[in-house]
């Protein structure tokens, strides 16, 4: 799991900007939100430009070089373009089982690396730099790792991944598999995401391909769209369709946009089964309030995931849906939670949504 994320001189983030998601409270309620001592379930509140999308964006930036099918990010600036500075870091601590990883790296304009360092339980396994060509290597069963032969200039981290027979609880391996399943989408923007080794595909294709239109059907009448769904030759290409008394239309034809959003989230929640850490952005953009509750709910009693979901809607904030180390607001280049946003005791029966908008927590 995903303890703690920093990172400098990236996009909107000019100093070092911080996002624990170790500081749990003792609270007797909602308790599922919370995993290994550490939050794993966390709602993000922010004005505009404040910084939500460019969080979700630099904690997915480790799939870049990790992985050779990783989507090229959604945006062109890369450095903070107030910074002197010529190179951003990004540095992501994670807890598994009881060690404490730290995967550290640096990169210049070009989003090429120029430093990568990674630390177990505080000790320094492995640095390489990138422009003098200097490493330290004590990571287990790598030493006949020959790194002179990454001729490709990829990733250090990701050469010794490919070319070792590495122990599952080799640091190495903990990272590459976890950021492996790392998974990041919005809706309002079209069909982008960001998942390693994802590639983009038709998803009337992909519900047809897996038997899923009855589970679609049933997923969308649970949550108050009463579709009736069938698939037809469109053609030569079948496709999702409703039915009506009258005939039959393509589902795109008369889905609503809030439609089409959960239908994303549909396929995203069935295309990659194995998630580790999960981003939303703006996840209920399109969604009634009802409705976005009942989306957060879904997401809340999966626990093998580590999910962040961005959003306005302060009717979500509510002790009885989660509790208030794991509501975030973003401002001023810091993310705090909002039990650390107040000098009040926040009890299960405050109004965290009226104490948000009187400003308690600004």
């Amino acid at each position: 799991m995903l303890k703690e994320f920093r990172v400098k001189n990236f996009k909107g983030f000019n100093d070092e900007f911080v996002f624990k998601l170790d500081q749990v409270r003792e609270y007797g309620f909602n308790n599922e939100c919370i995993k290994n001592n550490l939050v794993n379930k966390a709602v993000v509140y922010g004005e505009n430009s404040s910084g939500k999308s460019n969080l979700g964006f630099a904690i997915m930036d480790i799939s870049l070089h990790l992985f050779d099918g990783a989507r090229i990010m959604p945006y062109s600036t890369f450095l903070n373009l107030d910074s002197t500075e010529s190179e951003a870091s990004f540095t992501y601590i994670f807890k598994f089982d009881e060690d404490i990883i730290e995967y550290y790296y640096k990169k210049d304009s070009t989003r090429k690396l120029t430093f990568e360092q990674i630390k177990e339980n505080g000790n320094l396994l492995f640095q390489y730099n990138y422009v003098d060509n200097k490493m330290i290597n004590k990571i287990p069963n790598t030493s006949t790792v020959k790194l002179e032969n990454n001729i490709a200039n990829i990733s250090m981290v990701k050469f010794i991944y490919n070319n070792s027979d590495l122990d599952k609880k080799s640091p190495i391996y903990r990272i590459v598999d976890f950021a492996s399943n790392m998974l990041w989408f919005r809706s309002v923007r079209n069909f982008e995401f960001i998942a390693p080794n994802i590639q983009a595909e038709d998803i009337n294709e992909f519900i047809i391909k897996n038997n899923l239109i009855a589970d679609l059907e049933k997923f969308f009448n649970k949550n108050k769209l009463n579709y009736k769904l069938d698939k037809f030759n469109h053609f030569g290409k079948e496709i999702l369709v409703a039915k009506y008394n009258n005939g039959i239309a393509p589902l795109t034809d008369v889905a609503s946009t809030g439609t089409m959003s959960l239908w994303l989230f549909f396929y995203w929640m069935h295309k990659n089964t194995n998630i580790s850490f999960l981003f939303i952005d703006e996840f209920d953009a399109f969604y009634h309030f009802d409705l976005s509750r009942d989306i957060l709910l879904n997401v809340l009693k999966n626990p093998n995931y580590q999910a962040v979901l961005s959003t306005h809607n302060t009717f979500l904030l509510d002790n009885g849906i989660m509790r208030p180390d794991c509501y975030f607001i973003i401002n001023d280049n810091k993310i705090l939670p909002i039990s650390d946003k107040t000098n009040k005791v926040i009890r299960q029966g405050h109004n965290l949504e009226k104490m948000m908008i009187s400003g308690e927590f600004e």
